[in-house]
């Protein structure tokens, strides 16, 4: 059976598209450096039943696959001294990343919500302990002999979802490691050394509200509008509740855009006292 819907697949054109949310993560880990692989070799094609790996799965969950969507993407181990291409630092383990990729979802993060099962080593690559994390729908975790790498299977209902745009595990890897003072220094590098970030940040529409963080007022929180991905790449922090991460961003983009940056972008009521915070936070 499994050779005959390959043959088929051929005859068709050999449509293939991975699911967006998968696409996404896999897009973003490439840049950063990993190897992933989606479709799958001739022995995905021609297994039996079917896999997500193929653009014909018969394991889909909860519903039906849809024709010509692959549904799995394979995490390669990164050689040990592999650099991030995005910000220099080391590239996370396979173990930090599916811990990371375990938490997030086992929390509740939006950006990996279309994870139907995740297989990986805790401990190290090809040995110790080997588990299959799914949730179908709740939470099971069971031994599996899937070794050698990360291997991500998605849910159906998501093959267009934009649910994963954004979602970057080793920026959140990074933010949970950081101080605040340290994420707050990798903030003005970045909009001091990189010229496209600081022009995409001079075109954002800035709206500045009170709100309360964590038992603090802060005055002015930066409300951004629709530009959580050019924040996600400066914090290295996964953007979901907007207000909330502008509460965060507040003080350290306050800190280092100009004046002359802040009155051009701010309403004109605004102005003074966001020159003054902005004073404040220069003087300190």
């Amino acid at each position: 059976m499994g050779r005959s819907d390959y043959q088929r697949w051929i005859d068709r054109g050999r449509p293939f598209r991975l699911m967006a949310p998968a696409r996404d993560l896999r897009d973003v880990l490439r840049r950063h450096g990993y190897t992933v692989y989606d479709i799958g070799n001739e022995a995905h094609m021609v297994h039996e039943p079917p896999e997500d790996h193929t653009p014909y799965s018969e394991t889909a969950y909860p519903g039906r696959s849809v024709y010509g969507v692959g549904y799995a993407i394979d995490i390669m181990p990164p050689k040990t001294s592999a650099r991030s291409k995005v910000d220099g630092l080391p590239l996370p383990s396979l173990q930090q990343l599916g811990a990371q990729l375990l938490a997030d979802r086992n929390g509740g993060v939006s950006g990996i919500r279309w994870l139907k099962y995740m297989n990986w080593e805790p401990e190290r690559n090809n040995g110790g302990l080997c588990y299959q994390e799914s949730w179908r729908p709740t939470y099971r975790r069971r031994s599996s002999s899937d070794r050698g790498h990360i291997h991500l299977s998605g849910l159906t209902g998501y093959e267009t979802s934009t649910i994963g745009s954004g979602y970057d595990p080793v920026a959140r890897i990074r933010g949970d490691d950081m101080s605040e003072a340290e994420i707050i220094a990798a903030v003005r590098k970045a909009i001091t050394t990189d010229r496209a970030i600081r022009e995409e940040l001079s075109r954002l529409p800035w709206a500045f509200k009170p709100a309360d963080h964590g038992g603090k007022t802060t005055a002015h929180a930066i409300v951004l509008n629709g530009h959580t991905r050019t924040l996600t790449a400066i914090a290295g922090r996964d953007l979901v509740d907007e207000q909330q991460v502008a509460a965060d961003l507040a003080p350290a983009l306050l800190a280092v855009l100009t004046p002359q940056a802040i009155a051009a972008a701010v309403p004109a009521e605004f102005a003074g006292q966001v020159a003054d915070e902005l004073a404040a936070r220069l003087a300190s």
